[in-house]
């Protein structure tokens, strides 16, 4: 490299000209801008390569709860702040129980910007903020074809 920059500088400058100071002051500019811009874009090293698992598909895990008593909003509570989408079966608890547990079970669940939805009179669902819930009505069909 320094016999081309020696090349370079007899041909383009003359001798009496020529400062090797300002050269290895200007090499060392465009080595310090060089390392600044390779630490902005974050070049990943080529040496690491990335392994995909084809095999294991990411699977997300529904739990299904009945709720035999009230004391079980605790552990139900724990669930939806792990951001685990829940369905609850409140069948088997009384009016009044089973009012105060979707009350307590909503408020943590809207606390976390999760979603409720009805899909009994007794059965609801919890889902946290990245699990959409889409409930689609559907259309009454007869059974017969529509005559023209």
């Amino acid at each position: 490299m320094s016999g081309f920059m020696s090349k370079f500088k007899n041909i383009f400058i003359p001798e009496d000209e020529f400062d090797e100071d300002e050269l290895e002051e200007m090499e060392q500019e465009v080595e310090q801008v060089n390392r600044n811009v390779m630490h902005q874009t974050h070049i990943p090293p080529m040496n690491t390569p990335k392994v995909v698992s084809l095999n294991q598909p990411n699977r997300m895990e529904l739990l299904n709860f009945t709720m035999l008593s009230y004391d079980m909003t605790g552990e139900i509570c724990g669930y939806i702040k792990n951001r685990k989408p829940i369905i609850v079966n409140m069948e088997k608890l009384a009016a009044h129980e089973m009012q105060r547990a979707v009350d307590y079970l909503t408020g943590a669940c809207c606390a976390l910007n999760g979603t409720v939805e009805k899909v009994t009179d007794c059965i609801f669902i919890f889902a946290p903020e990245h699990v959409n819930i889409n409930p689609e009505k559907l259309k009454q069909r007869s059974v017969f074809p529509p005559t023209l």
